[in-house]
């Protein structure tokens, strides 16, 4: 065999021993630039900081035999108002007062808004009225015309309806003028009632607003108190500084 074959060979295996040794040795040192992929989320960097978040986890237990008197003793010393021989707070009081139209605002001794109660509730009765009364005249007129048999020469509605019962129905020159009066009162006569029921659903609320509110203290002697605190950070052990603004009611 040829000597000068045996050389290059020699070499190009003692050149893949030395890559060979190292690839090893890059495989053996540890990953400290691995950071988390889609593609393997288990890779960590092990020279990142740790984040530590706080634990959002709530426990459901039931409160102790003496939570459950504080809590009731709390709710009594709410209830100062008497209703039908019950212990009642006053914004319950008032609600309750206040399904009489205007009870709730005399309870509250908002005396000043008692016409606008009075008003608003007399205005949308005698809507409600007007229209209804006008729905049920042309409905019973329809239903007089609309039987009648048909005749070569009909005779105005006059002649069928009386004045007395149907005042505003016999003025109509047809049948389908009546059909449409018959629509267009009901039409308005549901909409009453729907503005009324917001109404009367409007001077409740504002009664129970007005006891809520009674001891509610809005003086001026009020002050702003300020010292420094230190504030929990999400994700981090050591709080940050921060101002703590407390307001007093004197």
């Amino acid at each position: 065999m040829n000597n000068s074959l045996l050389l290059p060979a020699r070499g190009l295996g003692r050149l893949g021993w030395l890559l060979g040794f190292v690839l090893v040795l890059a495989g053996a040192r540890p990953a400290l630039a691995q950071i988390p992929t889609a593609t393997n989320p288990m890779e960590i960097n092990p020279a990142a900081p740790v984040l530590v978040r706080p634990d959002t986890a709530t426990v459901r237990r039931k409160p102790t035999k003496k939570e459950r008197r504080a809590l009731a003793a709390a709710d009594s010393a709410k209830r100062t108002e008497r209703l039908f021989g019950l212990h009642v707070t006053r914004p319950q009081k008032a609600g309750f007062l206040a399904l009489i139209p205007s009870a709730g605002q005399i309870y509250n001794k908002k005396y000043w808004k008692l016409p606008l109660v009075y008003g608003m509730v007399g205005g949308l009765g005698y809507w409600v009225y007007y229209q209804q009364s006008r729905y049920v005249e042309y409905r019973e007129a329809y239903y007089i015309v609309r039987d009648i048999p048909p005749m070569t020469n009909p005779k105005p509605l006059t002649a069928y309806l009386n004045e007395d019962d149907y005042p505003n129905a016999r003025k109509e020159t047809s049948l389908t003028n009546v059909y449409n009066n018959l629509t267009g009162y009901r039409s308005y006569r549901d909409l009453a009632i729907l503005i009324s029921a917001l109404g009367y659903s409007l001077q409740i609320l504002d009664a129970v607003v007005d006891a809520h509110l009674h001891d509610f203290d809005v003086s001026d002697n009020l002050s702003l108190n300020w010292q420094p605190t230190l504030l929990p950070v999400p994700g981090q052990l050591v709080p940050a500084g921060g101002v703590a603004l407390t307001l007093r009611v004197k």
